[in-house]
């Protein structure tokens, strides 16, 4: 129970600072106020760090605590790297570290999915049933669009503004369903005691 309630502080963590990220950088986008310093920050470093948080929680065990401390310690540099010396902080939207915390997360849940299926990992529990499939399933989802976004980027540049646009809005949707499946799969339990479980009378 007490682990629930540290997987449900973070993806409420990660709902939040997605929101606010947001809200802020289209308040100042809308002002003509340079905002991509606040999707570096919210979007790429701190979100990027709570979801490998997320990951840690939900594997539990003592090498991976060591294996996302490097991480998050490397990914710290290399952002401070970036933001000083490659492509900046304040004005420009950090493709790069986009690629990376995109792959990184991508390998995180390809390593969940493959615990589930060849070691049998969550052999005695229900997938329909347990919320963090629903959530690393969204969030493969999103991420792996993310990647193939960004990193195809320089080569949708010159194609069609209107096709760049439809793209972006399926990523921006897909963001969504990622933030909704956080917010919804943690009801699965309910549903499941409320709707399958119930004594017959």
């Amino acid at each position: 129970m007490k682990e629930k309630k540290k997987e449900h502080r973070i993806l409420f963590t990660v709902i939040f600072l997605g929101v606010v990220t947001e809200a802020i950088g289209r308040y100042y986008g809308a002002r003509g106020i340079y905002n991509s310093w606040v999707f570096n920050l919210g979007f790429l470093y701190l979100e990027t760090i709570v979801i490998w948080y997320y990951f840690l929680t939900i594997f539990r065990k003592g090498h991976y605590q060591k294996i996302f401390t490097v991480g998050i310690v490397l990914f710290s540099i290399w952002f401070v790297f970036n933001s000083f010396f490659l492509q900046g902080f304040w004005e420009t939207f950090q493709t790069y570290t986009v690629i990376i915390s995109s792959l990184s997360i991508i390998l995180c849940c390809l390593w969940f999915f493959y615990s589930i299926v060849v070691k049998n990992w969550l052999s005695e529990k229900s997938l329909l049933w347990f919320p963090a499939f629903w959530v690393i399933c969204f969030v493969f989802f999103f991420y792996t669009a993310s990647f193939m976004y960004f990193t195809s980027l320089g080569y949708l540049i010159g194609l069609d503004r209107h096709l760049i646009f439809i793209l972006g809005s399926i990523l921006r949707t897909l963001s969504g369903l990622m933030y909704m499946a956080m917010a919804m799969a943690y009801l699965l339990p309910y549903f499941q005691k409320k709707f399958f479980l119930a004594p017959e009378k």
